[in-house]
């Protein structure tokens, strides 16, 4: 994956509450981990055999059960905003990189609502370390990235591909693994902003229930991101990703 280095980021999408303590109380998040077992598969497929990426699923049971900030945590974006500002800094910098695909992702998006005639409200998304306070409840770094629908935020733990993906499963997808994680986030964002979230019934389960579907769902908007992303412009008119794979 690689970067215009022309093109401007918008570090405002970010809240960084890295190293932040957050409130009281226990874990009350519902339902699974943060890492799909499809997702993980067509991972390791992928790296193995298909150039070095995969697609990674963030845990639609975790969705039902989390939002917005708790108290005691202080948005603290101000080294993004001097360090995040244009693709060059996505290039030398991994932080400045994630911001620079979530801005991808949500520009891709709001055309995408755009050319429908509706208006797409972008998702907020949130660095995490070891604990992260939600209006529905605490996640832990254990969980792997998630979205809230409650408070319509993506929350991430950037040590979550090195220490899960790498460690645990043996694999080195790159940047571009790291992005597909996002992208399926945001797809369970644009599944709340079209109502689709709400209609399942999440007593189902097994491999037609409703939370099944969602996550492969999710993974098609990814897929729909991934190849329109080189052309997708940024707010100030230039592209901003100039090519996902190597390929």
């Amino acid at each position: 994956m690689d970067f215009n280095e022309g093109a401007d980021l918008d570090a405002g999408e970010i809240r960084d509450l890295r190293g932040v303590t957050g409130g009281i109380g226990g874990r009350v998040v519902a339902g699974g981990g943060g890492l799909g077992i499809v997702g993980v598969i067509i991972y390791l497929l992928l790296s193995q055999f298909g150039g070095g990426f995969g697609n990674l699923g963030g845990g639609f049971g975790l969705d039902r059960g989390l939002a917005g900030l708790g108290s005691g945590q202080q948005v603290t974006n101000s080294d993004l905003s001097s360090e995040c500002r244009t693709g060059a800094d996505a290039k030398r910098n991994h932080d400045c990189a994630i911001v620079a695909i979530v801005n991808s992702i949500q520009d891709y998006w709001s055309n995408a609502f755009a050319r429908s005639g509706t208006t797409y409200r972008p998702a907020t998304t949130t660095f995490f370390t070891d604990r992260v306070e939600t209006a529905c409840g605490a996640a832990d770094s254990s969980i792997g990235p998630f979205y809230c629908p409650a408070d319509e935020g993506v929350y991430l733990n950037l040590s979550f591909f090195e220490d899960v993906l790498q460690r645990r499963f043996g694999a080195e997808g790159g940047l571009f693994a790291e992005a597909y994680v996002l992208a399926h986030e945001y797809g369970h964002h644009v599944q709340n902003l079209l109502g689709r979230s709400s209609r399942i019934n999440h007593n189902e389960t097994g491999p037609t229930s409703g939370l099944v579907r969602l996550e492969l769902q999710a993974d098609g908007y990814a897929g729909w991101w991934a190849p329109n992303a080189p052309p997708t412009p940024t707010k100030s008119g230039d592209p901003l990703i100039t090519t996902t794979t190597k390929h």
